[in-house]
Order: structure tokens, then C-alpha cells, then sequence
């Protein structure tokens, strides 16, 4: 553990190095243009029973503006149109469900922007910041098989329940590249997000306790500057 980070310590000294050692005189930066990706997404419940999951695939897109106002660091905000929710594998000892929820949300990242250079035309990127989402609309997959609809006390299944908490929020953080023209960049980098926030209510009668979202993505972004 030790040794890993000596070797992270390094990295991160070296490329400093490199980025503020240059001489150039630096102009801020203006850039805007689109983006769009893959979101491989689950929902962490937390429950007395289990909800097994394997990530579901699906897309999301929006446009990005970004504001360099000091060398090496800025900001970047985006406003996305984001697919996230769930999809059950089969428990065979007990289940036999597979279902899949997408749950649509518009999603606004404030993150701040850190970049090394590793060329005269290649970025090494970082954005990290908070997040706040509002649900849109929602939509069930498919169901197949589904001997148990897992009810509770109440004898009320979540399965038929839709989002209850429209607001989310969390953090999230990418990491990537960018290659650089004359007048535009493109950017290819991979994304975590981790949500704070519940989709469903979470009181004792409630099936969950807590019901995060949490997303990794890959994008791809087009700037003009």
C-alpha cells in the first residue's frame, strides 16, 4: 500500500511539474460544443431483502460549456439528458425475476477542471464537483418470470412503485483525454458518479432504507473554442 502511494505521489509530482515549469504565457479559454456517452448504471439498495444486480446499459448526451480562467485549472458545466436505473439477474435459490427499470433525469454537473499537458496538443483531464438531477419519466424494461413480487408488510411490491423522490444529488468525477486543434477539442474520458440522495422513500415500513444511484460512464465530448 505504502509503495502504491510513493508511485501515485511521483505521478502526480511529475506531471505538476511539467505543467507549471512552462513559460508560455497563458490566455483564459472559453469552449462549448456537445456531448454524449454510455451509462452503465445500478441502484445500492439497502433493505432486508436482496435486490442482485448487474449494470444496465444505456446512454446519455447534453451540451457542455467550460471556462479555463487560470493555467491548469477551470471550470466545466454541463447540462445532460442521463438513463440510469436498475437490472435484476436471477436469484435461482429463491427468484426467478429479471427486471429492468430506466428512469430518465436531467442532470447538471458543476465540476472543476484540471489538466496537465502532455504534448503540445494532448491533455491529461480531471473534473470533480457536485451534481443535481431532477427525474423525468421512467419505464420498466421487461419483466419475465416473476414468481415473487418481494411485498411488504404492507403488501405493497416496488415493483409497481414509481420514483418517489424526484430530486438527486451527488458527486461526480472523470477522468480522460484531450486532443487538441487549432479551434476545437476532443475529449474522450471515463466518468463516476455516486449518488447522496434516495429514490425511494426510506422510512422503517418502506422497503428501502436507502436506494442510491450509482453510475460509471464513458464520453466522448466535442468543444468549440
Amino acid at each position: 500500500m505504502k509503495r502504491v502511494a510513493i508511485i501515485a505521489l511521483f505521478f502526480f509530482l511529475w506531471f505538476g511539474n511539467r505543467a507549471f515549469s512552462q513559460t508560455n504565457t497563458f490566455t483564459p479559454e472559453w469552449a462549448y460544443g456537445v456531448n454524449g456517452g454510455l451509462t452503465f448504471s445500478k441502484v445500492s439498495f439497502s433493505s432486508y431483502i436482496s435486490v442482485p444486480q448487474t449494470l444496465l446499459r444505456q446512454f446519455s448526451g447534453g451540451i457542455t460549456g467550460r471556462y479555463i480562467s487560470e493555467k491548469n485549472f477551470g471550470i466545466q458545466v454541463e447540462l445532460n439528458l442521463s438513463q440510469r436505473g436498475w437490472k435484476e439477474r436471477p436469484d435461482s435459490a429463491i427468484y426467478l425475476n429479471r427486471y429492468t427499470r430506466s428512469i430518465t433525469y436531467l442532470e447538471l454537473p458543476v465540476m472543476t477542471h484540471i489538466y496537465f499537458n502532455l504534448g503540445k496538443r494532448v491533455r491529461l483531464i480531471f473534473n470533480l464537483g457536485p451534481q443535481i438531477s431532477y427525474y423525468i419519466g421512467e419505464k420498466d424494461i421487461g419483466i419475465k418470470d416473476i414468481y415473487d413480487y418481494k411485498e411488504n408488510d404492507k403488501g405493497e411490491s416496488y415493483y409497481t412503485t414509481s420514483i418517489e423522490r424526484p430530486f438527486d444529488y451527488g458527486l461526480k468525477g472523470a477522468m480522460g483525454v484531450e486532443f487538441r486543434t487549432n479551434t476545437a477539442s476532443i475529449i474522450l474520458d471515463g466518468r463516476y458518479y455516486f449518488g447522496l440522495s434516495d429514490i425511494f422513500n426510506n422510512a422503517r415500513a418502506d422497503f428501502f432504507q436507502a436506494s442510491h444511484n450509482q453510475i460509471i460512464g464513458v464520453n466522448l465530448t466535442y468543444l468549440f473554442r
